[in-house]
């Protein structure tokens, strides 16, 4: 579980968990459940979004962030009982056990968050573009070993033909990529087309919840890519920003990036992590605007 606590589901957590899981039930519910929440969230999320947005704005990615970190437990439960419903097993009570890291892991962050946002937010900016080098750097040895075949101690198992994928792990990592794009052919226009079909529904749950259009158009964008909403955060209202950030912890990239991970690597994991994802979004959703009040003026406080 620790894996995917701290790396995304396609930045390594995935076959990290598999390999160090005592079973591929426990290893699914880490790389595909925990793995597109938690981990996506500090490796991905949050340096990504301090690279997009204006620093006056770093405050609501916090608030956010520690809104919907609240609820990936609540997320994970639901994923890993959707689970029983494909040949991984999973009862409640080897969910709860396995989660018990995670909600203090999560708890520490909040803690973080809410009492050392500046620190925090630069410590997962660091950690993140490390995570980046580490994986272009070892991506680099792989394909110079497969190109040239000059193997390099340890380095070599990437560039040598696992006897169970039937290939190297580097061509296995391009078919992976090969399908997610497959997969987001499709995600994107299907995002289009709830935007057009749903978007005056769409339009009054934002109004609802205090959200301007900009903030509600965000929440669509963000079910296939939270790159998208990150750049038109600026126009959003405060409370938009918060509700927006909340929601991307959780559920960014369940009809893109993780939709099609999922079917590249295991398809009958597609629905276990899509009902987890959205079910912690949403409930994050309404975290966020329950905690609003009291977030926004603590920002108003530290913008002072």
């Amino acid at each position: 579980m620790f894996a995917t606590t701290i790396l995304a589901c396609d930045m390594g957590g995935y076959p990290l968990a598999m390999e160090l899981a005592s079973d591929p039930s426990i290893g699914n519910f880490a790389g595909l459940i925990l793995g597109t929440m938690m981990g996506p969230t500090i490796v991905f999320t949050i340096p990504v979004a301090l690279g997009i947005i204006k620093k006056e704005d770093r405050p609501y990615l916090g608030a956010g962030v520690l809104a919907g970190m609240i609820t990936i437990p609540i997320g994970c439960i639901v994923g890993g009982l959707v689970m029983n419903m494909t040949p991984y097993k999973m009862d409640i009570g080897r969910i709860l056990i396995n989660l018990v890291p995670v909600i203090v892991i999560a708890a520490l962050i909040v803690i973080g968050l809410w009492f050392a946002p500046g620190p925090m937010i630069n410590g997962f900016n660091k950690f993140g573009t490390g995570v980046t080098v580490v994986i272009t750097v070892l991506t680099a040895i792989a394909v110079f070993q497969q190109i040239t075949g000059i193997m390099f101690p340890v380095f070599d198992v990437m560039s040598t033909v696992d006897p169970d994928l039937g290939m190297t792990p580097l061509n296995n990592g391009l078919l992976v990529c090969g399908q997610i794009g497959i997969v987001l052919i499709g995600a994107f226009p299907m995002v289009e087309w709830i935007t057009r079909t749903f978007g005056g529904a769409l339009s009054k749950l934002g109004g609802a919840l205090g959200m301007n259009d900009k903030g509600s158009a965000g929440l669509v964008a963000t079910l296939a890519n939270n790159i998208a909403m990150f750049n038109i955060m600026g126009e959003m209202n405060p409370k938009g920003k918060i509700l927006n950030v909340a929601f991307a912890v959780s559920a960014a990239f369940v009809f893109g990036d993780h939709l099609g991970f999922a079917a590249g690597n295991d398809a009958q994991m597609i629905f276990p992590m899509i009902a987890g994802k959205l079910v912690a979004g949403v409930t994050a959703l309404i975290v966020a605007n329950l905690l609003a009040p009291k977030l926004l003026s603590k920002i108003q406080t530290i913008s002072k």
